[in-house]
């Protein structure tokens, strides 16, 4: 992948170091330790390396929230790097093993080092990403299969951090929600119990309830993709006028057109 061109600046002769200016796509590797790789030959390249166990060591980190958020479900059991698709940047496309992206990790963790407010970390595009791939992967482990894998591990990232995947799952994420809540409406991206400062424990009844959403779903496809019509009719105008908005109304008004 080609990303630009640069000039190699000198801090020096004798301070042993370089400087150049990254593009804008790499910039969270500011800071990072690089080995330096001469390729010699007729067209010499320089390659460098970077020193990326500060994400692994992150990755790591996310995971066993996420395993300890799941345990009232099932050990997920221990990170397996080999389980992803591990790149710098994420890639557009994937089969089979979900995208982790060393950059995403790196942007997270410049900002816990730069000791961001709470709501930027909870909130940001990359823990978004980290957190729906992981969800991904130990739904895979928990049974679940299909497209209904790429919908819980989206439910997760926004019960985690409010936002959207982009995996057309809103009403995924809306049960989602409405099941974690348990007759309560927690917002998403701001449940302490999900706080990346937190280690998930006081989630796990909630996520439970969340993954046996999902497995009755997977069980009953029938039902599922009656639920999934019930919440996107529920936008049109039904009896007397009163507009389903929310998990709780259309489940109840399909029980009452039974």
């Amino acid at each position: 992948m080609h990303l630009g061109t640069r000039k190699v600046r000198s801090a020096g002769r004798t301070s042993g170091s370089v400087e150049i200016t990254l593009p804008v796509e790499v910039q969270a590797l500011t800071g990072i330790g690089c080995e330096i790789i001469l390729q010699d030959g007729v067209q010499p390249q320089i390659v460098l390396q970077p020193d990326l166990s500060v994400a692994q060591a992150l990755f790591i980190e996310l995971w066993g929230m996420l395993r300890r958020g799941l345990e009232a479900v099932d050990d997920v059991g221990d990170f397996a790097l080999s389980d992803f698709n591990v790149a710098l940047l994420p890639p557009r496309h994937w089969y089979e093993r979900p995208p982790l992206s060393y950059n995403d990790a790196l942007i997270l963790q410049g900002y816990i080092e730069q000791k961001a407010p709470s709501a930027r970390i909870q909130n940001s595009a990359a823990l978004l990403h980290l957190i729906t791939f992981l969800a991904i992967n130990a739904s895979y482990r928990l049974g679940l299969k299909g497209q209904l894998t790429i919908a819980f591990g989206d439910a997760l990232g926004y019960l985690v951090t409010g936002a959207s995947g982009g995996h057309g799952s809103e009403f995924e994420r809306d049960a989602a929600l409405a099941a974690y809540g348990a007759g309560q409406r927690p917002v998403a991206g701001q449940i302490a119990a999900l706080s990346i400062d937190d280690d998930w424990t006081a989630a796990q009844e909630g996520l439970r309830r969340v993954y046996e959403l999902f497995a009755t779903w997977q069980a009953d496809p029938a039902e599922y993709e009656a639920a999934r019509n019930r919440w996107w009719q529920s936008g049109v105008i039904v009896e007397r006028g009163a507009m389903l908005s929310t998990v709780e109304a259309y489940l109840r008004h399909g029980e009452a057109l039974r």
